[in-house]
């Protein structure tokens, strides 16, 4: 498989084309290396601003940055009740982020944080009465009493 080339090699090349030793094509085959290797250095050298060789991050990067995750805790610091439709338009007006509603959750469950609230209980947080009456079976019967 092969190498890269040397970093000495890339700081030679860059440092020629910067004092103007020749163009691109000529300094490609004074050092032997392919045209196109010296246009990608030089593209590098300009968006970075460096010669050194730039560390390849493969992979998409993540929506949720450390500033948004702490904005988030902020924000339920100060109001605990919030809901993830609550947070997710939050995100949408503050940080002009938009995101799913699983994606969040995944988020929070990763910061620590868990849902408070349960939309499977009435409001109220006490249980409605049925409408037939029942006897409670706590109360026993006469005849279902231990003799001693």
């Amino acid at each position: 498989m092969a190498r890269p080339y040397s970093d000495d090699l890339r700081r030679r090349i860059l440092e020629a084309l910067e004092q103007g030793e020749g163009s691109e094509p000529e300094l490609a085959a004074r050092f032997r290396v392919s045209y196109g290797y010296v246009k990608k250095i030089r593209r590098q050298q300009l968006r970075t601003g460096t010669m050194a060789r730039v560390p390849h991050q493969p992979g998409r990067k993540p929506k949720f940055t450390q500033p948004i995750r702490d904005r988030l805790g902020n924000w339920l610091k100060q109001q605990p009740d919030l809901t993830l439709a609550e947070l997710q338009e939050k995100l949408r007006e503050d940080a002009q982020l938009g995101v799913s509603r699983p994606s969040l959750w995944v988020v929070l469950k990763k910061m620590g944080l868990r849902l408070k609230k349960s939309h499977s209980t009435p409001a109220k947080g006490t249980r409605t009465r049925t409408g037939g009456v029942v006897k409670s079976s706590s109360l026993s019967s006469p005849r279902s009493r231990r003799r001693s």
